[in-house]
């Protein structure tokens, strides 16, 4: 050590080494009482640990109750003040049978086509999710005295999906495409109807007589005018606005979506419509996919690709698809019906077609059903009318065999005969499981109880060789069919009964040839007048007289299995569905999430 100049500093040192030993003496008693201490307060108790152990695990216990009690009355009580809430927001998606090749709603034909127009475009009226007719973009309607003429105002400040104003010209528009026969347009009947302009936001409708059921006609959906009005009729079809629409519905079209050629399944991709005249729908998005085959949708829906489907039977689906989802079923306004063809030689005699009646247990035939049924009792649903019904026949096999005996139609060597001719029916049934199911429980009732032959036919409706239309249902080329006919919003059942040649032709729709003039005058009268109370005498009359002719067998009321995840809202518990596609009626409710919400006094 040196000082400046080279010098050692020998007093420096010192006083260095002096201040190192200082040092040294304070950690040495630092550490004694360190030391000291520990052996007090620790070391010299360890030994009473054993003396107070019970007492501290007593408190340590009763801790871990009370945080306990305090996390499961939080748990308990948070019902009270907490609720799980839908909330706004996601995607939805859903999945449909059938082919999707346009998406102008004038020509949906298929399940996949009437849904995709339902979500989209709006009508001047709709059914509700109580099976009534509401106001869609309709306000009000005024009906003159005569009842031909129907003037209906709009609502205020309608808008299509691309800000042009919804107006009464594309209603008018709309009306003159369907009654242009070059249009082809899935809906048809219009030709009579007369259509005007009354001021800017009402338009006059013109029918040539009375007609109660007519509001029920107006649920059309209506296109738009300013995207349309320059394309030939005959090409519309093939306008690109099949393929990306200007929609007015609860959705707007953003995407069509193709799979491959050979699987032809399509997705519409919708997104919410927020200028929609009911209000923005809480779903971000919708997703509809159209699919070929009901196993392809089974396969959706265990893959998870879509949330939900209309299309399928719950029972009939594998557990694990069964431990995802959910199923609710409604019933519809259609009726599956045995109709009896009244020209077949041997069902001529009404005694006959009791007889078959008669034969059968129809709430044993609902349960080997694949799905559930609701209670048909006859041509007319009872809920369309204020009339009490007729129903059919109650079943008594002897008093059937009884009808038969009387007929001439005996038992000879275990086959009903008269004379040389056996008792020999074709009973025809459309594919699909619901239809098969009845047909052959049918023709078993009716080999072991009235001793009959009966040949079942199965058809293809979707196989154009076979071609249902012309093969079996124009020509009535049957005995007894098995068929489900749309009743509706509306107890008028005109078309399917009356024995004008209008609807007994191949034309027309009335496939059992029911041939009775006091039920054509009932029909005539019921949709002649708009009184509830005259319509109901009229119906109670007409069917009074095919239940007593036994026009047809009612089997039973067709349901919509809605299959669904658990989590999602969508169609809800008491909603009374007209058509499939009312399922929609409430869609701007729908929500695929939940939240926990704080609940308001």
């Amino acid at each position: 050590m040196t000082e400046a100049g080279g010098k050692p500093s020998w007093k420096r040192f010192q006083k260095m080494s002096a201040s190192g030993k200082n040092l040294n003496r304070r950690a040495v008693k630092i550490e004694k009482g360190v030391i000291k201490h520990a052996h007090k307060f620790v070391t010299s108790r360890l030994d009473r640990l054993t003396e107070v152990r019970r007492e501290v695990i007593g408190w340590a216990v009763l801790l871990m109750i009370l945080v306990g009690l305090s996390a499961g009355q939080w748990t308990i009580f948070r019902a009270a003040y907490t609720k799980d809430a839908p909330q706004e927001g996601g995607t939805y998606s859903e999945g449909v049978l059938g082919s999707l090749e346009t998406l102008n709603p004038l020509f949906a034909r298929s399940n996949a086509e009437r849904s995709a127009a339902r979500l989209m475009f709006a009508s001047l009226y709709q059914y509700d999710n109580t099976g009534h007719l509401k106001g869609d973009l309709a306000k009000s309607i005024a009906i003159n005295g005569t009842e031909t003429e129907y003037t209906i105002t709009l609502k205020d400040n309608l808008r299509w999906s691309d800000g042009h104003s919804l107006t009464v010209d594309d209603v008018i528009f709309t009306v003159n495409l369907l009654k242009n026969s070059k249009v082809g347009a899935s809906t048809d009947g219009w030709a009579s109807i007369k259509v005007r302009k009354t001021a800017d936001n009402t338009v006059t409708f013109v029918i040539p007589s009375t007609y109660a059921p007519f509001l029920h006609t107006l649920t059309f959906p209506v296109v738009p005018k300013h995207v349309l009005e320059h394309v030939a009729p005959a090409t519309l079809r093939d306008h690109s606005f099949g393929r990306s629409p200007v929609t007015s519905g609860p959705f707007k079209f953003r995407l069509l979506q193709t799979d491959n050629r050979e699987s032809g399944r399509k997705a519409v991709h919708m997104t919410a419509n927020e200028a929609y005249h009911f209000g923005k729908p809480k779903l971000d998005r919708f997703q509809l996919y159209a699919y070929a085959s009901l196993d392809e949708i089974t396969k959706g829906l265990r893959t998870s690709e879509i949330m939900a489907t209309p299309e399928l039977t719950y029972a009939s689906q594998p557990e694990n698809v069964k431990k995802m989802y959910e199923m609710k079923a409604y019933e519809t306004h259609n009726g599956v019906y045995a109709l009896f063809n009244s020209k077949s030689p041997i069902l001529q005699s009404p005694s006959i077609r009791k007889a078959l009646v008669q034969s059968v247990d129809i709430t044993a035939l609902r349960k080997k059903m694949p799905q559930q049924t609701g209670e048909l009792t006859g041509p007319i649903l009872p809920e369309h009318t204020e009339a009490e019904l007729e129903r059919p026949l109650t079943r008594d096999v002897e008093a059937a065999k009884k009808l038969l005996d009387a007929e001439g139609w005996t038992v000879s060597g275990g086959v009903r005969k008269k004379g040389d001719q056996s008792l020999k029916l074709s009973v025809v049934s459309l594919q699909g499981s619901k239809y098969e199911n009845a047909a052959n429980s049918l023709a078993e009732t009716w080999r072991n109880e009235l001793n009959a032959e009966v040949e079942v036919k199965i058809v293809d409706a979707t196989d154009a060789n076979q071609d249902v239309l012309r093969s079996v249902l124009q020509p009535r080329n049957f005995d007894v069919l098995i068929y489900e006919l749309v009743l509706g919003g509306d107890p008028d059942v005109y078309a399917y009964w009356h024995s004008s040649q209008d609807q007994r032709d191949q034309r027309g729709l009335n496939f059992a040839n029911y041939n009775d003039a006091i039920s054509d005058d009932a029909l005539v009268g019921g949709r002649g007048k708009r009184s509830s109370k005259q319509r109901a005498d009229y119906y109670q009359s007409f069917a009074r007289r095919w239940q007593a002719s036994a026009a047809s067998l009612p089997l039973y009321r067709p349901t919509v299995e809605y299959i669904k995840l658990p989590s999602v809202q969508a169609v809800t518990q008491n909603t009374r569905l007209v058509s499939p596609t009312d399922r929609f009626a409430d869609v701007i409710y729908w929500t695929v999430r939940q939240d926990s919400v704080y609940k308001t006094p």
